[in-house]
């Protein structure tokens, strides 16, 4: 069974992946058309998509999808939403969809996506459902950049900030928004300029629980986590794992000793200090250096999304672990 941390991680959240085919700053998804005009073509994973015209009937997949679309200036555009397990939106948000959309808290199947006659979806990917049928229906796909390939771990292309910035550009070009899609998009990149610091010394396991009852788990080399991390300055204890999520022991930790724990909260809605006494409660970990210490930066759930929730969980980290 694929894990999902993600909100939609999810998130859904949230997400978390990744990435075969994914664009990174280094090579922003490619597009045709001029803003507004129909159709455009846009990269997605790797493959070409043909827009016919602006989508106004959008199913989103998890909660990432919401996010982007609402830098993308493009959030009235949701007329359904699925894949969110519960968890919450980014507070970030300007024009939050309503909950009423919620047509599916899990991954929607076929019929539940045809059902609600979008002209689009757009989010981490179809588990549930068969794509090819959706897309038979006349229904284009679009991926969350940074979920191409979920959970993939081998020959992926890497992830970073910057992947999410060029999605929500991707998405101005889609919608018609680029005046705001591109403003956005200027913004976040000059934030994740201003929080990326050089590398520290200083090493990190960015940790959480996928519900209540899961054992530990922790991001490792694949995916946006793992490039939040390393943008903060910070050596992954798990980075030289190719996957994307892991489940972990605490003797894992006790071998690694990472200088700085981060922990996720709210994945299932629990919060900070619900998630902190869940680990401080785990046998040995009191043992660690960095719980002695009380270097426990605690970031919300959407943080690890590649979504620009990721943008604030950057900030929260760097600064966070300085000492």
């Amino acid at each position: 069974m694929r894990s999902r941390p993600i909100l939609a991680t999810a998130l859904v959240l949230s997400g978390a992946a990744l990435l075969a085919g994914c664009s990174s700053s280094a090579a922003a998804p490619a597009s045709s058309g001029a803003a507004g005009a129909y159709p455009v073509t846009v990269t997605d994973c790797g493959t070409d998509v043909q827009i016919d015209a602006r989508p106004e009937r959008v199913l989103t997949v998890g909660t990432a999808a919401v996010e982007l679309l609402d830098a993308a200036g493009a959030s009235s555009s949701i007329t359904a939403r699925t894949a969110e397990f519960g968890a919450a939106l980014s507070d970030s948000i300007t024009d939050p969809p309503s909950d009423d959309l919620i047509i599916d808290p899990a991954d929607p199947t076929t019929e539940t996506i045809v059902g609600a006659t979008p002209d689009l979806v757009f989010g981490y990917g179809l588990f549930s459902a068969d794509p090819a049928q959706v897309k038979a229906a006349g229904i284009p796909i679009l991926t969350v950049q940074g979920e191409c390939g979920h959970d993939a771990s081998t020959d992926s292309e890497a992830v970073d900030l910057h992947t999410v910035t060029d999605d929500v550009r991707r998405l101005g070009t889609v919608f018609g928004t680029s005046d705001t899609a591109d403003a956005a998009a200027d913004a976040l990149d000059a934030r994740i300029t201003a929080a990326t610091r050089p590398a520290t010394g200083d090493s990190a396991a960015w940790v959480y629980y996928f519900s209540s009852e899961d054992p530990i788990s922790a991001y490792g080399g694949a995916g946006l986590p793992a490039a939040v991390l390393t943008a903060a300055g910070l050596d992954n204890v798990y980075g030289d794992q190719s996957d994307a999520y892991l489940t972990v022991s605490t003797e894992s930790l006790l071998a690694a000793q990472p200088t700085w724990i981060v922990l996720t909260h709210g994945l299932y809605g629990e919060t900070a200090e619900q998630a902190r006494e869940k680990l401080l409660a785990e046998p040995g970990i009191g043992e660690l250096d960095a719980v002695k210490a009380g270097r426990i930066v605690m970031v919300g759930a959407d943080t690890s999304s590649p979504s620009p929730a990721a943008v604030a969980g950057l900030e929260a980290i760097a600064s966070g672990t300085r000492d």
